[in-house]
């Protein structure tokens, strides 16, 4: 008999600190279960628990017996999700905003697919707080969202920078006036070439126009509210809105001006019906975050994360492939 032969039963006693209900959750007998953890003990040559506790408690043999096993079963855990997986077809599940998983996923993504026609990949849209749960319950191997998930268990590291730009109905009488400064989406996607660069402009001047917001509690909501602050005004929201996309929709229709992120002048309805106008305050800018569980990558996950890092815009220094916890 081997000293780990018993391991989970042991560890059973010591979460519900009594044999009684560790018998009753593992569906064995209490006169059965006292004998397997006596065995252990033998076999170790030492007490694993101070029976005269109340309730039971471990020995300083039994803590360190505790904390080797829940290490060999951490081990087993993962070599038998290895071998599931090593006879299934390679998957990987991306979670991100809805815009970012209809327009930004497909083609950003499709290099990898390229490369890796064998995985089939999963797209989960969602706020911050339910794609960290299905994060943290591993339905998601990576998250890339703008907000830092602020979680022991979870890893979150700046994969891009984006700007956030104001994005204004091209019908409006104050392109005309700003004309130096505002971009057609086609102009705007060549901003960084040779001659292509425009000043950007003060948010105040666009203070008696109606304000399309995403709604409270969304990170560019907090950000836009403290831009219009420093701007020297409140602005008069027309309409509160959950999803950017709609936004950038009722903006080409003329029905007030948003913050947008940049990106999407190259995936929603690029044309003339909006201009776009960089602004003068540091909030414009901010980072894209790549979350991810604190563990040890499974191939596939490995290999994503190495493409996503070669291939993020304005990468800098590498980030290091996570090995194990």
């Amino acid at each position: 008999m081997g000293i780990l032969d018993y391991k989970e039963y042991v560890c059973a006693v010591c979460e519900e600190k009594s044999f009684s209900r560790a018998a009753r959750r593992l569906f064995v007998s209490q006169p059965w279960l006292s004998s397997a953890v006596k065995k252990t003990e033998q076999e170790i040559g030492t007490a694993l628990f101070d029976r005269t506790t109340s309730p039971i408690s471990l020995t300083e043999a039994g803590m360190y017996y505790l904390e080797q096993a829940r290490r060999v079963m951490e081990i087993e855990e993962k070599m038998r999700r290895h071998f599931e997986q090593a006879g299934q077809e390679e998957r990987l599940n991306l979670g991100s905003s809805m815009f970012f998983c209809s327009e930004v996923f497909p083609s950003l993504l499709r290099g990898f697919r390229e490369e890796y026609p064998g995985v089939a990949m999963t797209f989960t849209e969602g706020d911050s707080v339910a794609l960290s749960e299905k994060l943290l319950q591993g339905t998601l191997d990576f998250v890339l969202e703008a907000e830092e998930i602020h979680d022991p268990r979870i890893q979150s590291v700046a994969w891009a920078p984006e700007e956030i730009v104001l994005a204004v109905p091209a019908s409006y009488p104050i392109n005309e006036r700003l004309a130096a400064h505002g971009y057609r989406a086609d102009e705007f996607l060549k901003r960084n070439e040779p001659g292509g660069k425009k000043p950007p402009v003060l948010l105040k001047e666009f203070r008696d126009l109606p304000f399309l917001m995403l709604q409270k509690g969304n990170e560019i909501y907090g950000r836009g509210m403290r831009m219009c602050r420093r701007a020297g005004f409140v602005p008069e929201v027309a309409m509160y809105l959950t999803q950017m996309v709609t936004a950038y929709a009722l903006v080409c229709e003329g029905q007030g001006v948003s913050f947008l992120r940049s990106t999407i002048a190259g995936y929603a309805r690029p044309g003339k019906m909006a201009v776009f106008y960089q602004l003068e305050d540091p909030e414009t800018l901010r980072n894209l975050y790549l979350s991810y569980r604190k563990e040890e990558f499974t191939p596939v996950q490995k290999r994503m994360f190495a493409w996503l890092q070669e291939n993020r815009p304005g990468s800098g220094n590498p980030i290091p492939i996570p090995e194990g916890k």
